[in-house]
């Protein structure tokens, strides 16, 4: 008599276990699949920190599985150890040629896909091509996989995954169907990161609150040592609160003008979030909170959290990281104090 049988695993490539707010869906596309209605191309959108690239991943290895319905992805197929090998001959993957914000995907490694996708399956299951992050396609890029997204070959499955969707040309978009993910509720995210990292339940929240709530972005500020940054921020606030003068504030920011515009904007989203009776998320201790309250209206606070978070995509392009991190102190001073920050 045989046993049971094995239990589907929801793993990444890597053998880590799937985070359990992107199980439900993993589940769910492969359940369309399964019946017939999984849409030839996904677009899976969310914040960055949310896991899409992971979730991507999962879906190609249950999609490839030759497991029964159910038991998918197993894990130990032919098929999901060729995929956690990152060598199934049915699976491309697609990325920017280039590490950081500037790389772009190029027309002649998509052409590439699409002649892919176009192949007889080596294992007689689907061919499925990842294109994470999909944003960086560039304009001939993104063009020639136009006609694969309208009229696939038979069994052939896209999935793309970005934070920015609205960078993606919207005939891209278009013929995609869309999968929003959504953050997953605090007591999960703590309890997932808790069990991860050797910090502390406080550290954890506070990287949480940092990260707007993103457990991957969160565990990146743990391993990273960024809570130690905004420690320093934190007593630069006191300082710009007593009068301090932004511009020198801003030394030592010019290599990290990206943390430095998330923090200041996740802390102004606290101020806001107190101004209007919401819970906080304890990013500020409660003195240094109505220290900086008392110096600015909430229109003001408001104004500069939109102005910092257009400084921060500018951030994507090169740029000087001193002029950057003067322009968002002077724009936080500025809120706090009532000035415009010309007149800083």
């Amino acid at each position: 008599m045989s046993g049971p049988a094995p239990k589907a695993t929801t793993t990444t490539p890597g053998g880590e276990a799937l985070p359990p707010w992107l199980r439900p869906e993993l589940e769910r596309l492969l359940a369309l699949q399964e019946a017939g209605r999984l849409h030839h191309a996904l677009l899976l959108t969310g914040r960055s920190g949310l896991g899409k690239r992971l979730l991507a991943e999962a879906l190609a290895r249950g999609l490839l599985c030759r497991q029964d319905p159910g038991e998918r992805p197993c894990g130990h197929c032919r098929s999901c150890r060729l995929t956690a090998g990152q060598s199934h001959p049915d699976l491309r993957r697609l990325g920017p040629e280039v590490e950081g914000e500037r790389g772009e995907i190029l027309v002649d490694s998509a052409r590439g896909l699409v002649e892919f996708l176009h192949l007889s399956p080596q294992l007689g299951g689907p061919r499925v091509a990842v294109i994470v992050p999909c944003d960086r396609l560039n304009r001939a890029a993104a063009n020639s996989l136009l006609k694969s997204l309208e009229e696939p070959p038979p069994g052939a499955f896209l999935i793309l995954a970005t934070g920015r969707p609205g960078r993606l040309p919207s005939t891209v978009r278009s013929r995609c169907a869309v999968r929003s993910l959504t953050p997953p509720d605090a007591d999960t995210a703590e309890r997932w990161l808790g069990e991860r990292t050797e910090a502390g339940s406080e550290r954890v929240r506070r990287a949480l609150a940092l990260a707007g709530g993103m457990p991957l972005a969160a565990e990146r500020l743990l391993a990273q040592g960024s809570l130690a940054g905004y420690e320093a921020l934190l007593q630069q606030l006191q300082r710009l609160a007593a009068g301090g003068d932004p511009v020198k504030e801003a030394e030592g920011w010019e290599q990290a003008p990206v943390e430095l515009a998330d923090g200041v904007a996740a802390i102004l989203a606290d101020l806001l979030r107190q101004r209007h009776g919401a819970p906080d998320r304890g990013l500020l201790p409660a003195g240094l909170a109505r220290q900086l309250a008392a110096g600015g209206s909430a229109e003001r606070l408001h104004q500069a959290f939109l102005r910092i978070s257009e400084h921060r995509r500018g951030l994507e392009q090169p740029l000087n990281g001193r002029l950057a991190a003067e322009a968002i102190f002077l724009e936080l001073a500025a809120a706090l104090s009532g000035a415009h920050p010309s007149r800083q």
